[in-house]
């Protein structure tokens, strides 16, 4: 059975570690300790000295995440995904990261959608909310944390069934939004907290396509996480 509440928790701990600037997290510049380097396909093949096409073309998926020497590596595909998408695909993946899975099935995607939920629009802000009658419906979820209607009408369908009851890392958490909060009630206008103009500095060395051969590519709407020297990395086939 997917661990869902671990998948939250996993999730409101990276929270903590955060500077809350906006009550939409942007998963493009999150503190992950220089673990994770987050890049778009397009950017990183022209670090390596490749084209996009050489990654795109062995891999279907629009964000993907690999296992490099230690540290993780999530590309996305900036041409195809919109902000909405790239937020949530990129969130998806840490789950998969944070949740140290290494295979890909049922149990596994369920907890990186946990995760991703819980980052992109979590309990500790969006309970505030309810509370304060600035959140009524899954429209204002969307509006408010910047994620797609169909996200937010699954996410709003378990805030309704599992209450918006705060944990004591939830509470700290709340504490940490409770400015942000003040903020958007007396204007509320949401912006990422910046915007990317230049592409992001490179915290791992490149590694061209053949190096990454680590990372298993499952599907159009699946992913695995792999070690770049593990045994047990499945067929491709």
């Amino acid at each position: 059975m997917p661990n869902l509440q671990r998948a939250n928790v996993l999730a409101v701990k990276l929270l903590l570690r955060q500077r809350i600037t906006s009550l939409r997290t942007d998963p493009l510049h999150l503190d992950c300790s220089g673990q994770i380097l987050v890049d778009s396909v397009q950017h990183y093949a022209e670090c390596v000295g490749r084209s996009a096409e050489d990654f795109m073309a062995q891999n279907s998926r629009d964000c993907q995440a690999y296992a490099v020497y230690g540290r993780h590596l999530i590309l996305y595909n900036r041409e195809v995904l919109s902000s909405c998408r790239r937020r949530w695909s990129i969130a998806h993946e840490l789950g998969h990261i944070c949740c140290r899975h290494s295979c890909d099935g049922v149990r596994e995607e369920a907890e990186a959608n946990a995760f991703a939920a819980s980052l992109l629009m979590p309990t500790a802000a969006a309970g505030e909310l309810i509370h304060r009658g600035r959140l009524r419906d899954a429209k204002d979820l969307c509006d408010i944390f910047g994620v797609s209607l169909q996200s937010a009408q699954l996410r709003m369908q378990q805030l309704e069934r599992t209450g918006t009851q705060l944990t004591e890392l939830e509470e700290q958490l709340r504490q940490r939004y409770l400015p942000v909060i003040e903020e958007y009630l007396v204007a509320p206008v949401i912006t990422l907290p910046r915007s990317r103009l230049e592409p992001p500095p490179l915290l791992l060395e490149p590694l061209p396509l053949e190096e990454l051969s680590g990372a298993f590519w499952g599907g159009s709407r699946r992913s695995a996480i792999w070690s770049k020297d593990s045994s047990a990395r499945p067929n491709s086939s």
